[in-house]
């Protein structure tokens, strides 16, 4: 077993995990082998913030196909480390007439019955460094909300094409808006630019009173796109409308650790290099 030492940031975890990854041939990516013992992504990534996060309860979102893999993983994991968090989930659901989830607003606000307290909002493809758990938990404010920035060099590879969402932000470090930039490369961006500017990779501190303002939102958008079948709850565009109306103030937390994602079946073996070298620096 890894070793894990637990200290007191009392938080909840929602992990979103809706998706079909279609794109990973139908697999929860949260299940990859990516840690040295073939261990899980999701076992890293609860190892990488049991330093710094007293975990008192895990909530995941998932689909009626997947949930029985991720929730029998979940339950492993949680005794093996002896985790003795709540744990609950909900099937985010699809209506007949679409063919996929409402997007990532839709997963994330549907978890707003189950979670009363402080939480972190995680990609359950994503691993997040234990520098950054350490980070959140010495200096941010368990009262307030947070999108953790990572300097966009951080989250791009050579030569391969990504979605990252581009922060702006006031004098005071209030998030102005989040914009959505698709198939971006390294190679479009100057050095300064790569050390400079800050993106999400959906790793948020929020409280429970911003599940239940985006999900009154989704009522709405649902309504309006009621007989749309492609159209998709961004996240970012959420959290932008919340923060247009006064309901959401967001502050950018930067950080300077390392981020990787699981995408397609290849990025395994890069995110399981990373992984094991961080492991060594470390050690």
């Amino acid at each position: 077993m890894l070793s894990c030492y637990i200290m007191t940031t009392d938080l909840t975890l929602l992990f979103i995990a809706g998706g079909k990854s279609s794109r990973f041939g139908g697999e929860p990516k949260m299940l990859s082998k990516i840690g040295p013992n073939d261990e899980s992504l999701f076992e890293m990534s609860i190892c990488q913030m049991l330093g710094t996060i007293h975990i008192v309860h895990i909530h995941l979102t998932v689909n009626a196909e997947n949930k029985d893999k991720i929730m029998e993983e979940v339950y492993r994991v949680t005794h093996k480390y002896e985790i003795s968090s709540k744990i609950t989930y909900n099937i985010q659901e699809i209506p007949p007439f679409r063919t996929k989830p409402w997007g990532t607003a839709d997963a994330v606000s549907s978890a707003s019955e189950f979670i009363d307290s402080p939480f972190l909002l995680l990609n359950s493809d994503d691993l997040y460094d234990s520098k950054t758990f350490e980070m959140i938990s010495e200096q941010c404010d368990l009262t307030r909300n947070y999108i953790i920035g990572f300097k966009l060099g951080t989250t791009l590879q050579d030569n391969k094409k990504a979605n990252r969402g581009f922060i702006s932000v006031n004098t005071d470090g209030n998030v102005i808006e989040l914009q959505e930039r698709l198939n971006i490369e390294k190679g479009n961006y100057t050095p300064t630019e790569l050390e400079n500017q800050y993106v999400s990779v959906n790793l948020l501190l929020l409280q429970p009173s911003v599940l239940s303002s985006m999900a009154h939102e989704l009522q709405e958008f649902k309504e309006t796109n009621k007989d749309n079948t492609t159209v998709e709850a961004m996240l970012p565009n959420f959290l932008n409308s919340l923060i247009g109306q006064g309901k959401l103030e967001l502050e950018l937390f930067k950080t300077d650790g390392i981020w990787n994602g699981v995408t397609y079946k290849e990025d395994i073996i890069e995110v399981r290099e990373t992984f094991t070298n961080s492991l060594k620096k470390r050690n």
